[in-house]
């Protein structure tokens, strides 16, 4: 007597041979992780920018650059603009690590974390490409200044403002307006990467970003003047 195959059972060899069909996920499996599609979908879109502007940019391109579809593109990020200021919130993430913040260490320690001086010769370029995009980007197109101002400029000042309140009251930093304070540490720390020179042209003498900073912090926390 013969028996007739089960149609439900695979006909191919190995472990999965075994699994009936009709037990079986349906339907296309999820192929990429969110989080991991929206950090390489950032990194594209950074490069377009980058290279043709964010006005010579169309989803369309961005889309394309990563390699997904349009409509894929448009479920993570539902507009140009919603691009652009997601950037900018990595951005500021890229530029200070506000998880520092509340570790109780030395401040030039402190300082060296919260600014991320120790990082790569590549990261450090990576952080003063972005600026200099940004900074771009907010002068041709208004509204995306207001963008940058908000996620990198006002938002941050006022969490690095609260972060030196904190340190006044602990008695580790002595200031009369923790804003201007906030304010002078981004325009040290920070503008130091958009105003540096990057080409045989600049001042000569200047040392590498990280020994830059290392300086800067010094200058901060022990001063100019001899003791």
């Amino acid at each position: 007597m013969s028996t007739k195959p089960n149609r439900n059972v695979s006909q191919c060899s190995g472990e999965e041979a075994s699994v009936p069909r009709e037990c079986r996920p349906r339907g296309r499996q999820k192929v990429h992780d969110t989080e991991t599609l929206k950090s390489k979908i950032l990194d594209v879109a950074f490069r377009t920018f980058q290279k043709h502007s964010y006005k010579g940019s169309t989803m369309l391109r961005v889309a394309a650059n990563a390699g997904i579809s349009k409509r894929t593109l448009y479920e993570v990020f539902p507009s140009k603009p919603e691009l652009f200021t997601q950037m900018a919130i990595r951005h500021r993430s890229n530029v200070v690590d506000l998880t520092q913040m509340d570790e109780d260490c030395p401040l030039d320690i402190a300082l060296r974390k919260i600014f991320k001086v120790d990082q790569t010769d590549a990261e450090h370029q990576r952080q003063i490409d972005e600026m200099r995009l940004f900074f771009a980007e907010s002068i041709a197109n208004p509204e995306l200044g207001d963008l940058v101002r908000k996620h990198c400029g006002a938002g941050l000042l006022d969490l690095l403002a609260d972060w030196v309140d904190t340190q006044k009251k602990k008695g580790t930093i002595v200031t009369s307006s923790p804003r201007d304070t906030a304010k002078y540490l981004m325009d040290i720390l920070v503008g130091a990467r958009l105003y540096r020179p990057d080409s045989p042209e600049g001042p000569s003498g200047i040392s590498d970003i990280r020994t830059y900073l290392e300086h800067s912090i010094a200058h901060l926390v022990h001063g100019l003047q001899p003791r």
